[in-house]
């Protein structure tokens, strides 16, 4: 199992057990059952028997260390993952995200055809980048010619410009814009 999925993992036994607790509070303050009564029934399952104790306590003890597994995590951020790093034979390079969506903005700029864009960009661990290109176009526009003019043109000028290697450009186009021709 990879990290990540054990996080998820984690998180989702969390939203279960928050769901859970507030199902129980929704219930109470809708009267479908007493407090005196909700806590009667638990006194009785949980101090009826030792066993249901130990559980209980390990249970506790449990949620407490994912909580705090989760927390450590979420101050673990990995700064590589928020720049793209070049190694020279001087030192390295550091090239944040938003410097690599300005730089896509200034190529995709001059082009007439489209109206908005916008970039994700995603820093590769191997190194390199991956672009998702969200754009809206013109209308009668040829999509597969403009795609590959754009793929061609950020590829190129990434790689003379900062000496990064795009892996993957992916288009999504999201928006066709039709003039009224009066």
């Amino acid at each position: 199992m990879s990290k990540g999925s054990f996080n998820n993992l984690i998180f989702v036994l969390f939203l279960v057990v928050v769901i859970f607790i507030s199902g129980i509070f929704l219930a109470l303050s809708l009267r479908l059952f007493s407090l005196e009564s909700f806590f009667s029934k638990t006194n009785y399952l949980i101090y009826s028997n030792l066993f249901n104790q130990i559980i209980l306590g390990l249970v506790g003890a449990l949620l407490i260390f994912l909580a705090i597994y989760l927390i450590w995590q979420k101050t673990q951020i990995d700064k590589g993952n928020l720049s793209a790093v070049q190694k020279t034979s001087f030192g390295e390079i550091k090239i944040s995200i938003g410097s690599i969506k300005h730089l896509i903005l200034k190529v995709v700029k001059g082009m007439g055809e489209i109206t908005e864009t916008r970039p994700e960009v995603n820093i590769l661990k191997p190194g390199g980048i991956n672009i998702d290109l969200h754009l809206s176009v013109k209308q009668d526009v040829n999509i597969p010619e403009l795609s590959e003019k754009i793929q061609r043109k950020l590829k190129e000028y990434f790689l003379e410009t900062s000496g990064i290697e795009t892996k993957e450009i992916k288009i999504h186009i999201d928006k066709i814009f039709y003039e009224n021709k009066k």
